[in-house]
């Protein structure tokens, strides 16, 4: 498994683990609790056959990666590797405002700049997070959050 599979490894993990568990968060100075999670089945994975109807609130994740630019030059050298996941919470039209705000709460506290995530062995670091403005499409009531992050790939060495 190359690291740039492991870096979107790490981060459906850690927005799988966003989604489903963590109803409460410890920070420093307190603890959140009564945070939303929601069924693994009510999660669209990128590439996977996935129907919404009749669930109240479903979520999508799309993993967006950027083009690895040079960080160190020669064989055995590292790239750097940066791109963001999106996060997309849906809700009923007319519903799910107070959910939305729960949602966002969350994210704040999970996705926080300096954060690390780590997949067998690699680790890749948030750099920052957004909450997009809340909008309706299609038949649903969405919020979207950005995770950007940054990532080193060692170069391999050709023979």
């Amino acid at each position: 498994m190359t690291n740039e599979t492991k870096t979107r490894a790490a981060l459906f993990t850690a927005a799988s683990d966003f989604l489903t568990a963590n109803a409460s968060i410890t920070t420093s100075t307190e603890t959140v609790t009564g945070l939303p999670t929601i069924a693994s089945t009510s999660i669209a994975w990128p590439n996977q056959n996935f129907d919404p109807a009749g669930k109240a609130v479903w979520s999508s994740v799309h993993y967006l990666p950027g083009t690895p630019t040079v960080g160190a030059v020669g064989p055995g050298g590292r790239d750097v590797f940066t791109g963001f996941i999106q996060i997309d919470i849906n809700v009923a039209p007319d519903s799910g405002e107070s959910e939305l705000i729960s949602w966002n709460e969350k994210s704040r506290l999970y996705f926080h700049g300096g954060r690390v995530f780590t997949y067998s062995g690699h680790s890749l670091l948030v750099i920052s997070s957004e909450i997009a403005q809340s909008r309706l499409v299609g038949n649903n009531f969405r919020s979207s959050f950005d995770v950007s992050f940054r990532s080193h790939l060692k170069r391999p060495i050709l023979t």
